[in-house]
């Protein structure tokens, strides 16, 4: 390998790093969060956590090894070419073609390492991931269940706990019932409990303490028992485990699965042929995707010479765009091989050949001095360019000579010359530094968002080729998911923006003439902070009504590609309620056309650890108020039961049937059984407020819906933040070039999140209050900003 190889191999090594860390952070902020939520609040280890994140590892670097490489060609090829090396080159005699060995070298390992992962690797980091997953939730099965809300994902029951000893771990008040009454109900009040699960790992055991056990039919109420325990074990389900894993296996997309169950497939003669296509789709893409590390190093060679201007700034964004337009090909030809439209083969390979030609063609015109486009289009392109210089240079010069003309033709004028109007702020510097921030911020942003959207892609590529969902349910999904995705990424775009932005303007000597005419860093900085203050506010006023309807939305189209039906609560289980005065309510049916209810059941409980009373009728009906009545509700047929205690139990005191219709004892209105309880991130703050003080009067804590309720103020401010943060370093790194900005960008980012994600799961544990949870991270990485900051000099 000659000095050449050598300098286009190592001027290529170092963005190729870079873009693999970039792509591989971003993929990994969620992770960090599910991280910190697991450490704190499921007690799992961070050994366990850090097992975890190399299971994964595999399916993140399948999707972002290509990407990476992309980039650090794109990068390495467009500095060469902005800096006129390959200018120098061709002078001396030197081909493009022979930039393409130490290319095509990396590209032919990087093919192969891929390659490993998705055959071997890939299918490994599955089953691991699967095993883990299914440890921690049989070690952390009691720490499923939150207090004050309705539980239902243990078989046939539902579990609501009024307290939690935080020492022991202990419940304070359990409440079981089944899910939906049958023939034979069975309800148990405890003081106190506790889960756990056996040693086998399959039976979840309910340990009560104190418990009494109401067993009755409903259709015939006479037949009412009442059992007290001091100790009792009842099992939840007895396959615990069993049951997780084979919802896990069920849920494997076939892209996690090894050549050998592939090939099990392809053999299967009872499958049908959709479910072989696939099977066969996915066994040529083991191949295909990453063979096109292979491809993207025939496509980026030419592709980077035209990348003149841009060189590492832009490196990002076009090879953001290349990726998106390659995976959307894959998906079609997926889904066209799935109903037998195209060979499978060809559907995977399909668009790494059209890359190859479109690569070999631009070199072509590229090796030969010839433009890119063809020569219509780009003598076309040349004159819409010459457009406005024509119009500067010839429009103005008529208008005078015209105006001359008329002059001479009429009287004498006199003209009147006004002094030209000059801004403080923001002045010509302002402006400057401003219009380089914003191009910057546009070209990352969109970078940024079109990463965003292959990564949601390909992780419900599945179920939308199972639910074979249309084109425009899913440019709609991501037309309204695009806001969401703009006020998440804010904060990591401002900080890479201005990091990239001042890099560039120290880079090119501009600080440095700045600071010679007497202008401070700190006053050169103040339209940057300014535009991030506004986006900031931006962000804020999103949060405040348009992000709720797009995030419902959008909700509502995710559950349509996923085939799911539409559920409108939030972490309450079906027709269970706990009203404002301490009642628990279960009804079967609410219709709001006629504002009936039917099957109606009123728990009344005393000191939340036994039952007080007991109410039931086949149906109520809820009547407006009329002249000087009130509103009222009337009950048909029923009956009631009154307890008291007795020692440590208590006894029945008091049996009535009712005969309807009769005025029943509910305060709540129509819209308590028919209220649309939304996600935090579709409410507003106001609505979010009004919905957590209606949980506080009825008794229930609510510390993650405080925190959500705060982070929809604090969040915002985190863009104004990174723009202080990046400030300092982006005047320290000085010369040292856009890569090292975007890497150390990326790095504060993640510190920055894993904080915030840390301060997060100690607000929703209540370690913290929620205030101080969501501000925190801001106001400690403001302050270290602002320390930084006044240690440059000026």
């Amino acid at each position: 390998m000659g000095r050449l190889e050598r300098y286009v191999l190592r001027e290529t090594l170092g963005p190729l790093g870079l873009g693999f860390l970039v792509y591989t952070s971003m993929l990994l902020v969620r992770f960090l969060f599910l991280s910190a939520e697991m450490i704190i609040e499921r007690g799992v280890s961070f050994g366990v956590v850090l097992h975890m994140l190399s299971a994964s590892l595999p399916n993140i670097v399948v999707l972002t090894l290509p990407m990476a490489l992309l980039f650090g060609l794109l990068t390495a090829v467009g500095r060469l070419a902005s800096d006129s090396e390959l200018v120098a080159m061709r002078a001396s005699g030197i081909s493009l073609v022979k930039l393409y060995r130490p290319i095509l070298l990396i590209s032919g390992l990087l093919t192969l390492a891929n390659m490993a992962v998705s055959l071997w690797a890939l299918p490994w980091g599955n089953s691991e991931l699967q095993r883990i997953r299914v440890e921690i939730l049989t070690r952390t099965a009691a720490r499923q269940v939150e207090p004050r809300i309705f539980y239902e994902q243990w078989g046939d029951k539902v579990l609501y706990v009024f307290g939690v000893d935080r020492e022991t771990n202990e419940w304070q008040g359990v409440f079981l019932s089944d899910v939906l009454p049958s023939s034979q109900s069975e309800l148990t009040i405890a003081e106190k409990g506790r889960v756990r699960v056996d040693e086998t790992g399959e039976r979840v055991i309910l340990e009560l303490e104190n418990a009494e056990k109401h067993v009755v039919d409903l259709n015939a109420p006479l037949k009412y028992q009442r059992h007290t325990y001091e100790n009792v074990d009842l099992v939840l389900d007895d396959a615990f485990t069993s049951k997780t894993r084979a919802k896990m296996a069920t849920s494997r997309s076939l892209r996690e699965l090894g050549l050998a169950e592939l090939s099990k497939r392809l053999s299967d003669p009872g499958l049908p042929a959709e479910q072989r296509n696939l099977a066969l789709v996915e066994l040529h893409k083991k191949f295909s995707i990453p063979f096109a590390c292979f491809v993207f190093g025939l496509f980026a060679l030419p592709l980077g010479v035209t990348n003149k201007r841009g060189g590492k700034s832009s490196g990002f964004a076009l090879s953001m765009g290349v990726i998106l337009v390659y995976y959307v090909l894959i998906n079609n030809g997926e889904e066209a091989a799935r109903y037998g439209k195209l060979e499978p083969w060809i559907a995977m390979w399909l668009p790494n050949l059209l890359l190859a030609i479109v690569g070999m063609y631009l070199l072509w015109r590229t090796n030969r001095d010839r433009g890119v486009l063809p020569h219509r289009l780009s003598r076309w392109w040349r004159g819409l360019h010459l457009l406005p210089r024509i119009r500067r240079e010839h429009g103005p010069a008529s208008g005078r000579a015209q105006e001359g003309a008329d002059g001479d033709a009429g009287e004498a004028g006199v003209t009147l010359r006004l002094p030209r109007l000059r801004l403080r702020f923001p002045n010509l510097l302002d402006r400057y530094t401003l219009k380089a921030f914003l191009r910057v911020t546009a070209t990352v942003f969109l970078s940024v968002m079109s990463l965003f959207i292959l990564i949601d892609l390909s992780q419900i590529v599945d179920e939308i080729i199972k639910n074979q969902v249309s084109r425009s349910v899913i440019v709609q999904y991501y037309f309204f998911r695009s806001f969401q995705i703009f006020y998440e990424a804010s904060p990591l775009v401002v900080l890479v923006s201005t990091l990239i932005t001042f890099t560039l303007l120290s880079k090119s000597n501009e600080v440095t003439a700045v600071k010679a005419l007497g202008v401070s860093l700190y006053r050169l900085s103040v339209p940057t902070i300014a535009a991030a203050f506004l986006l900031a506010v931006f962000s804020a006023s999103l949060q405040w009504e348009l992000l709720p309807a797009t995030n419902q939305r959008a909700q509502l189209l995710l559950q349509e590609i996923r085939g799911e039906s539409p559920r409108a609560s939030y972490k309450q289980a079906d027709r269970w309620l706990m009203s404002k005065d301490g009642r628990i309510y279960h009804f079967l049916h609410f219709d709001p056309a006629t504002q009936h209810v039917q099957r109606l059941q009123i728990f009344e409980l005393e000191g939340e650890k036994k039952l007080k009373s007991r109410l039931f009728t086949t149906s109520a009906q809820y009547h407006a108020a009329s002249g000087t009545s009130g509103a009222v509700w009337i009950f048909d047929d029923g009956w009631r039961r009154r307890f008291s205690p007795v020692g440590g139990a208590t006894r029945e005191r008091e049996y009535t049937p009712l005969k309807g219709p009769f005025q029943g004892d509910v305060a709540e209105p129509p819209e308590f059984f028919a209220s649309e309880i939304r996600r935090p991130e579709e409410m507003g703050y106001t609505q979010l407020s009004r919905y957590i003080g209606e949980l506080r009067q009825s008794g229930q804590a609510v510390p993650d819906l405080e925190v959500d309720l705060h982070s929809k103020l604090a969040f915002p401010a985190v863009t104004f933040v990174m723009a202080l943060v990046a400030l300092p370093f982006a005047f320290r790194l000085g010369r040292q070039g856009t890569l090292y900005g975007i890497g150390l960008s990326i790095m504060l980012g993640m510190v920055f999140l894993l904080v915030l994600a840390i301060f997060t799961a100690l607000g929703n544990k209540q370690a913290l209050p929620p205030l101080v949870a969501v501000w925190s991270p801001s106001a400690l990485f403001g302050l270290l900003a602002a320390y930084l900051f006044l240690g440059v000099r000026s």
